[in-house]
């Protein structure tokens, strides 16, 4: 993916642009939109989901503990709406590959040292406001920006993905949306910030595609 993909675009973006930070937002509305097929019909199938939980409700209630006649139910109405339940794995497998190509390519680019944008002094870095004078475990000595509005957006997903979600009587899926971001904001706070700043720019273009 880098050799064919990510790296020919970064190249040719940088040729064009001075500022390795627009490089970077281009990239990402590039990969956004060579992906967009593929997550179109992810939220399309995810807001029929939505549409389709009042008849889901009145199953429940008819079938009351049979859980295997309400599955079978379920699953005729989703046919019948055109509903593909797994819809939305196929995005989120998509980006899996992307996701690793670029935690390889962004810290070991040579072209984003000392390179600055916006509040970030070095790209090939983490963008630290804040120094703090001790050490939090599993998050580190500084904050990150970058990765702070990351977390912020991924949270923002996290909502809207419950919003969406059909059923909402799992106590474990209500809140399993929120481990993810809350583990993200150790992990990445000490990443590149060419890095943070790429799956900021992706979640924000998330959240307007899914609105």
């Amino acid at each position: 993916i880098n050799k064919w993909l990510i790296i020919p675009i970064f190249y040719g973006l940088a040729k064009v642009f001075s500022s390795y930070g627009i490089v970077i937002l281009l990239l990402t509305i590039i990969i956004r939109l060579l992906m967009s097929p593929f997550t179109y019909k992810s939220y399309v199938s995810s807001a029929k989901m939505k549409a389709l939980k009042p008849e889901l409700d009145e199953l429940k209630a008819k079938m009351g503990d049979d859980q295997q006649a309400y599955g079978v139910e379920q699953m005729k109405l989703y046919r019948q709406a055109g509903v593909n339940p797994l819809g939305g794995c196929l995005p989120a497998l998509l980006q899996l590959p992307v996701f690793f190509a670029l935690l390889s390519f962004f810290p070991h680019a040579i072209e984003l040292r000392q390179s600055k944008f916006l509040w970030a002094k070095d790209l090939s870095t983490y963008d630290s406001i804040l120094n703090l004078p001790f050490t939090i475990p599993f998050y580190g000595d500084h904050v990150s920006l970058f990765t702070i509005l990351f977390v912020i957006t991924s949270i923002l997903m996290a909502l809207y993905t419950m919003n969406m979600t059909a059923d909402q009587s799992n106590p474990v899926m209500k809140y399993m949306p929120f481990i993810m971001p809350i583990m993200f904001l150790g992990i990445f706070n000490k990443l590149p910030a060419s890095l943070t700043f790429y799956y900021f720019v992706s979640n924000a273009i998330t959240l307007l595609l899914q609105f």
